[in-house]
């Protein structure tokens, strides 16, 4: 049984990539401006990639470069007896990007890849004695990988999700 569904998947899998377009090929150029969720900020995102080389690794395969540029800061607000006072955060990222394009259904390019670069973030503190409380930073090297998919629309418009 698990035989017969390795083989129909793989099968699914043949015939998805014989009817997939290639949305990601070499000379491709994408720019995303991107925006994220969560329960506290809004972060955004400025990105870059061009697609360098086709049947990379494997036939199907393209590998895209690039860069990005990611910004993200909230601020928290505390009541107290002597005043309030804030913390305001902030996060930026600068790095370059290899990513490994394949599509396996059209109109949808999935994609996973590496990606290194520096994270700078800070804290500051603005509240009663802020010229004596330091504000911290940090920055340092970021290394890691990431997952996407691109949906387009049309192909001057289209969605995407990343994770990593």
């Amino acid at each position: 049984m698990k035989r017969f569904i390795l083989v129909l998947a793989v099968l699914a899998v043949a015939v998805l990539n014989t009817q997939a377009q290639d949305m990601f090929e070499k000379g491709t150029q994408l720019f995303k401006f991107g925006f994220g969720v969560n329960g506290v900020g809004v972060p955004v995102e400025v990105s870059y990639e061009k697609g360098i080389i086709e049947d990379f690794l494997t036939e199907g395969l393209v590998l895209g470069i690039g860069a990005n540029v990611g910004y993200y800061g909230y601020k928290e607000e505390f009541p107290s007896i002597a005043g309030s006072y804030s913390y305001k955060y902030t996060n930026m990222v600068i790095a370059a990007r290899a990513l490994g394009h394949y599509s396996l259904i059209d109109n949808l390019d999935t994609y996973a890849g590496l990606v290194l670069g520096y994270n700078v973030a800070s804290a500051k503190y603005d509240g009663p004695n802020a010229g004596l409380i330091p504000s911290p930073s940090v920055g340092g090297l970021v290394f890691g990988g990431l997952v996407g998919a691109r949906y387009e629309f049309n192909p001057n418009l289209g969605i995407y999700a990343e994770a990593g």
